[in-house]
């Protein structure tokens, strides 16, 4: 039976620890940061197409952040720490809590209406409106709303975990390249 000796080994344990060493900790944590990019950026675009950019503050508020990193594992979370970021991912209903109504503003003006000089007025549906004195309805008054469910976040993540996953596969692979030249 033939005896084979290896030779080298030591130096190709070397290069498979620096290649492993090459992917944890905070370079995976890097990597699964470019896949949480992409559902970043796609939640974004989902907001921007449901309308719920009139201030752009939601679009703003979304980020992604480490919530967990090891040596062999990194998670990433995409979202918002926004009050009412959930009323529109899961939709639900908003009751008046400091007053008897909310002020939902249909007119120029904006802000609360106790800042401005309005009328109170009953239409002949029943609907309570505040009116400026030109006679311009500017607040509809309702005990609450319902607010329909327009998801963002969900959606976003349904759609784009396939190309997530692909974005932190290349990541890796461009560190172990850069490990195993080096």
């Amino acid at each position: 039976m033939p005896n084979y000796q290896v030779i080298g080994t030591e130096e190709l344990l070397a290069k498979f620890k620096a290649l492993s060493e090459a992917v944890q900790g905070d370079a995976l944590a890097e990597a699964t940061m470019s896949g949480g990019q992409i559902i970043l950026e796609a939640a974004k675009g989902n907001i921007q197409e449901q309308g719920l950019i009139r201030t752009r503050t939601l679009s703003r508020s979304l980020s992604e952040e480490v919530v967990e990193k090891s040596p062999q594992r990194a998670v990433v979370a995409v979202g918002t720490n926004l009050e009412y970021a959930a009323i529109h991912e899961f939709g639900g209903v908003i009751q008046a809590k400091r007053r008897k109504y909310l002020a939902i503003p249909v007119g120029e003006l904006t802000g609360s209406p106790m800042k401005y000089d309005l009328h109170a007025i009953k239409t002949r549906k029943g609907n309570l409106v505040l009116m400026d004195a030109s006679g311009k309805v500017q607040y509809v008054l309702k005990p609450s709303v319902r607010i329909p469910a327009r998801p963002y976040l969900r959606p976003a993540f349904d759609e784009k975990h396939g190309q997530a996953q692909e974005k932190i596969g290349e990541s890796l692979k461009i560190m172990i390249e850069k490990a195993a030249a080096g």
